[in-house]
């Protein structure tokens, strides 16, 4: 009798603790902030999904809730001006600047993608046959092409300007169409597409399924354009200001996981694991393959492109007026998140 007593008290025991884990837990997951947060699924958005995966923002008292966009940064700025996404990580457009503008103060706040040296993970790919029938030999071959960016006034068009401009040509020159990074590969697959700026990993499986074959990274013809940022809407740092500081915290962790699985080649493998479960190329080999995007392990900008990148848009008349780049770009939350992380090696 005795024996059973035991064996009951200890159920019950087991029983509560359970109860009393799976209250905590809950009661944990009520005190999470749900963020929303726009983000391409691409590699340059690497350092956003491993921190989602391994837990960073967890720790900052976060829920991340990851809403992929197809497209490119351009689609994201309503949402972020109203506040249905906190966070949006996409490339730098016209359409952040003017809802700006408009008195919606949307920050600048760290990298999400710099085509520094080395770094071409956005570059020129030209379809296949077009290479193997001569149809394509250079850049000036480039005349009267079908190419492609994500959407007007898109940092991507100002490269496909900046390829033509080397032989002497311009956009004019050129049919320019609005496909998806995702879309880019199967229209040249389809021949509905003769040449883009495309990005990784698309890249490499364009050129690994002999679809296309990579003509030039954008490093060698643009250096260090900053081509994608993280960008805060205001509700989110006006409403959410200790979150705004601890996202940092756990996005500039992902930053540097990523340089430490591409640029040391530590942690590879696990990172690319990660990659294949939020992107769309499922294919590990491919991730062997890429270049590697340009990511701050501080989260830093390039100052200076976003200014020469913000007069481009405006002289070709995407702006109504010039950006004062100094008051859009806010890098206090990524100095916050060094402070608290220390110097990274």
């Amino acid at each position: 009798m005795k024996r059973l007593n035991r064996l009951k008290a200890k159920r019950i025991l087991i029983i509560c603790l359970i109860s009393l884990s799976t209250y905590c837990a809950q009661a944990w997951a009520d005190k999470l902030l749900e963020v929303p947060i726009g983000i391409s699924p691409v590699m340059s958005s690497a350092a956003m999904f491993i921190a989602t995966e391994r837990g960073y923002f967890t720790e900052q008292g976060i829920q991340p809730v990851i809403n992929p966009f197809k497209a490119s940064g351009a689609k994201m700025v309503p949402f972020l001006a109203t506040g249905q996404l906190f966070v949006a990580g996409g490339n730098i457009n016209a359409g952040i600047y003017n809802a700006i503008a408009h008195d919606i103060p949307i920050k600048i706040v760290s990298d999400k993608g710099t085509v520094s040296p080395q770094h071409g993970y956005l570059a020129l790919i030209v379809r296949k046959d077009l290479v193997d029938n001569g149809r394509y030999k250079s850049f000036k071959d480039l005349k009267g092409m079908r190419m492609a960016v994500t959407a007007k006034g898109v940092s991507q068009e100002i490269v496909t300007e900046m390829y033509l401009k080397k032989v002497g040509l311009s956009l004019d020159d050129i049919e320019l169409k609005h496909l998806a990074y995702s879309d880019i590969n199967i229209a040249l697959a389809n021949s509905n597409l003769d040449a883009s700026v495309q990005i990784e990993p698309f890249v490499a499986a364009a050129v690994a399924k002999n679809i296309a074959v990579r003509v030039a990274g954008d490093d060698e013809i643009y250096p260090n354009q900053q081509s994608a940022a993280i960008f805060y809407s205001p509700v989110f740092m006006q409403k959410h200001p200790k979150q705004a500081k601890g996202f940092m915290v756990a996005y500039v962790k992902g930053l540097r996981d990523y340089n430490d699985a591409f640029e040391k080649g530590k942690g590879k493998k696990e990172v690319i694991d990660i990659l294949t479960k939020y992107t769309r190329i499922k294919d590990k080999n491919i991730y062997q393959s890429v270049v590697p995007v340009g990511l701050s392990p501080d989260g830093l900008v390039n100052v200076k492109s976003l200014r020469d990148d913000a007069m481009w848009y405006y002289r070709r008349g995407y702006l109504r007026q010039k950006p004062d780049i100094d008051t859009i770009v806010d890098l206090s939350y990524a100095q916050h998140a060094v402070k608290v992380l220390g110097a990274y090696h």
